[in-house]
């Protein structure tokens, strides 16, 4: 069972979402009937300092009971959230951008979206994409997803091919361009053109993503070889 201390860097979402696993995982249906005061009680018996001392003055001084673990949870928002929390974190999302491999921006990007309240799931998905490195953003603009997790399997799946999972340093290259080197200075109005006729970033044909080249391909295999 997770812990709650009061603290805050702490989470409310994130404690009661991992609260909400552990009961699943011990058969608790805690949103049964006659179930609500058992789940508060062990909601609470995992407060630890600042927040157990709250829940000990709302009950024993204040005499203000919790009677379900929706009420608890709005209670300690109540009592944890900083004024201005979600200002902040709305800041935040919308300063996140992608300084190295996509699964560390990943990472941050989850971090923030799941305590950012009344979001759609196109303004998630957006976010995160505008947050992306110019070339992975174009390849998942191209491909239009339309959720936060196809769009988050693309741009993997995109670092993965062209990467090798993550980004090299540029103390790890070799002298002398490479094949992404290549498309990377590739003219605009040319990749502007492969866009508009769905031609191939790579060899510039139809048929295929350039995640999909088998000229790409071929060319990688030959390297790997030598």
């Amino acid at each position: 069972m997770p812990k709650f201390y009061g603290k805050l860097q702490e989470s409310v979402d994130e404690f009661i979402f991992e609260a909400k696993l552990f009961m699943n995982g011990k058969n608790i249906d805690y949103g049964h009937p006659a179930n609500p005061l058992r789940v508060v009680a062990r909601l609470a018996s995992n407060l630890r300092d600042g927040a157990a001392s709250w829940y000990h003055n709302r009950i024993m001084i204040g005499k203000e009971p919790i009677s379900s673990i929706d009420e608890f949870e709005s209670a300690l928002r109540d009592e944890f959230l900083p004024p201005g929390q979600q200002h902040r974190l709305r800041a935040a999302l919308r300063s996140c951008k992608q300084t190295t491999d996509v699964e560390e921006y990943v990472s941050r990007f989850r971090k923030i979206i799941a305590q950012v309240r009344d979001v759609s799931a196109l303004v998630k998905v957006d976010h995160f994409i505008m947050g992306l490195k110019p070339e992975t953003r174009k390849e998942v603009n191209y491909l239009n997803r339309n959720s936060l997790n196809a769009a988050i399997s693309a741009a993997q799946a995109y670092e993965r091919a062209h990467f090798g999972g993550g980004r090299r340093s540029h103390a790890a290259r070799r002298d002398g361009p490479e094949p992404m080197d290549m498309y990377q200075v590739i003219a605009r109005p040319t990749l502007e053109q492969c866009h508009r006729q769905r031609l191939c970033f790579y060899c510039r044909e139809s048929g295929h993503r350039i995640s999909d080249c088998p000229k790409k391909r071929q060319r990688n295999d030959g390297a790997q070889r030598t």
